[in-house]
């Protein structure tokens, strides 16, 4: 006898050795004075063992089955008597049963059949000694659906060796088509982790079921499976250096994130706080990517916190302005009411005054309720329109700030100097109408400049006023 055969009978002896040598230990574990979960850790044990011993002699293998199975069976019975452990060990069971269902259904798509039906095989080994029961109904439901899994695979080796050539052209165009969505992939530009991720599972996948195809028997194998390697070069290439740059990109972004977190604390401290300012920091602050999950986390709460108090400042701030603006409306109601029930020029300049004092800035509504108020008052009087009109624009121009009075200015200005312009130039028209021209044409000229030269001497009226 040869050494190689020598080898091959001393590993059955050995295996058999081993595997009797568990099935004693079975025989023991249910009289031994371990709890019930030790025992069951044991007995887990002894079946992931049982899984690795490689063959033993074909004319001893049959009954050694028969006794390991038996004596798994009554430690089954046994262990079920109590039952917490067996809830939770059907349980178990259940989920073991179930990721093996998952993983056999994907071998029916596998495009290397062989490849499909060697795995298959691992797969019954685990279903047959790596699991146990399952609670009421559903073992029969799911050993039935394993079994026709196992039956198509079966009937797709079959198949794929009686018809390999066609299966080979299929796969090939299958190939084809992976490789082609492999480079459109690649071709996609990220600039986020995420994206990245999402990138990298696609292609996983690509690469999965390209793999999954197996050899194939065809000239074309070769260069596809060359163009494969050269594309998966390149992505990785890509990846490792994205990878590489991110955590410098980590590092940056978190300092994006810290400023604006700076920012905010110091808006937090300004009197007054511009909503618009406070939003245009959160866009900013949520337009930064690629942090960290647990560090963009802590750093937004931080953010958050210092928004709120922002915008609890400025609500605080409303509705201080709110009641301050209600209190000033009742106080320049009561300036008018005054005003009216007794009405003088002398009065006017005393209303004006407190008026003033209560608010700088007044809005167009205070003041048109004032103007109707001066208008209809001073016309009772018996005034003329020019001196009316003087009156108002002297109160006006009072309650002016700086930069109403400097607006102000700058627009007469202007329209003083248009109104100049437009005189000059309808006198000088005058010289070269012709002597014996239509009177009318003169009259209209001249109507003009009295026009022209009366809203001139009205807007040197109010720039001096305001000046």
């Amino acid at each position: 006898m040869s050494n190689s055969k020598k080898n091959i009978v001393f590993d059955l002896k050995k295996n058999f050795q081993e595997k009797n040598s568990l099935i004693n230990r079975l025989k023991d574990l249910i009289n031994s004075e371990l709890s019930n979960v030790d025992k069951l850790k044991d007995f887990k044990s002894i079946r992931e063992k049982w899984i690795k011993i490689g063959k033993v002699q074909s004319h001893l293998s049959f009954g050694l089955n028969n006794s390991y199975k038996h004596h798994i069976k009554l430690f089954y019975d046994y262990l079920y008597l109590d039952k917490g452990i067996k809830e939770k060990d059907q349980e178990h069971n259940k989920k073991i049963k179930e990721s093996i269902l998952e993983e056999a259904n994907r071998l029916k798509s596998y495009g290397d059949k062989l490849k499909s039906y060697r795995e298959l095989l691992l797969l019954i080994k685990k279903w047959n000694y790596l699991t146990g029961p399952v609670k009421g109904d559903l073992e029969k439901k799911m050993n039935d659906k394993f079994d026709s899994i196992i039956q198509v695979i079966k009937e797709n080796k079959k198949d794929y060796l009686k018809n390999r050539d066609k299966y080979d052209k299929k796969n090939i165009e299958i190939k084809k088509n992976l490789v082609d969505n492999f480079k459109k992939l690649m071709n996609e530009k990220h600039e986020e982790k995420n994206e990245w991720i999402k990138k990298i599972n696609q292609i996983e996948k690509i690469k999965n079921e390209f793999i999954g195809m197996g050899p194939i028997k065809s000239s074309e194998n070769n260069e596809i499976w060359k163009e494969f390697k050269s594309v998966n070069k390149e992505f990785i290439k890509e990846k490792n250096l994205f990878f590489k740059n991110l955590k410098k990109t980590y590092s940056e972004n978190i300092k994006k994130q810290i400023t604006l977190i700076e920012e905010c604390k110091k808006l937090n401290e300004l009197e007054k706080i511009k909503i618009s300012d406070l939003q245009d920091l959160k866009k900013r602050f949520k337009e930064i990517k690629n942090v960290p999950f647990k560090r963009n986390k802590e750093n937004w709460n931080i953010f958050l916190n210092e928004y709120n108090i922002c915008y609890s400042k400025i609500d605080q701030l409303k509705k201080e302005k709110s009641e301050k603006d209600k209190e000033i409306i009742k106080q320049k109601n009561r300036l008018l009411e005054n005003l009216k029930n007794n009405f003088s020029i002398e009065n006017i300049t005393t209303t004006i005054d407190e008026w003033a004092k209560i608010q700088k800035k007044n809005s167009s509504n205070d003041l048109l309720d004032l103007i109707k108020l001066l208008n209809k008052e001073l016309n009772n009087l018996g005034l003329t329109k020019n001196e009316i009109e003087s009156h108002v624009l002297k109160v006006k121009t009072k309650l002016m700030d700086d930069n109403e009075k400097n607006t102000e200015k700058i627009k007469l200005r202007k329209k003083i100097e248009d109104l100049s312009k437009q005189i000059s130039q309808l006198e000088n028209n005058l010289n070269f109408i012709k002597k014996g021209s239509d009177n009318k044409v003169l009259d209209g000229v001249y109507s003009d400049i009295e026009k022209l030269k009366t809203q001139l001497q009205k807007n040197e009226k109010k720039y001096t006023l305001i000046k």
